[in-house]
């Protein structure tokens, strides 16, 4: 794949990651509002730390063997990337586990301050991984000497 397949690829799962956030970010809402929303929030998160997990395991073998080269930055940006992976799992995990035992309104707000990090982590991940003058088509190959 080219880099600005990989970018068109990679920011269309980003597209449906917000939707995800969206549509469960409305049944947090309502049950920090108290009302009584079942299961619906639970699952709601469950899809959203199952696409979450699909995506960076997309992302990571899509950028693993491109990113580190694409310039002086490369590695750390790998580094950066995996780290940050592993916390979002870790963070939706111990939500998802946490829904079950928090009253209605504290499991609502738990939801959405995760749905901030995570709409803050994609969002970055588009300036420093996924911008056209990171993953760039066109390469420029130095020769020195003659």
């Amino acid at each position: 794949m080219t880099p600005s397949e990989i970018r068109a690829e990679l920011l269309g799962q980003h597209a449906r990651l917000r939707s995800l956030i969206d549509e469960t970010r409305a049944i947090a809402e309502r049950a920090r509002q108290g009302e009584a929303v079942g299961d619906a929030l639970r699952d709601g998160v469950a899809r959203l730390a199952t696409a979450m997990r699909d995506h960076n395991a997309r992302e990571e073998e899509l950028l693993g063997g491109i990113l580190p080269t694409v310039d002086a930055w490369g590695p750390a940006r790998a580094e950066i990337m995996d780290e940050t992976h592993r916390r979002e799992h870790d963070e939706l995990y111990e939500v998802l586990l946490g829904i079950r035992t928090a009253p209605r309104e504290l499991a609502g707000a738990g939801v959405t301050a995760l749905f901030d990090r995570l709409l803050e982590h994609m969002a970055r991940e588009e300036k420093t991984l996924l911008g056209e003058d990171v993953l760039k088509d066109d390469t420029v190959v130095v020769e020195f000497g003659g």
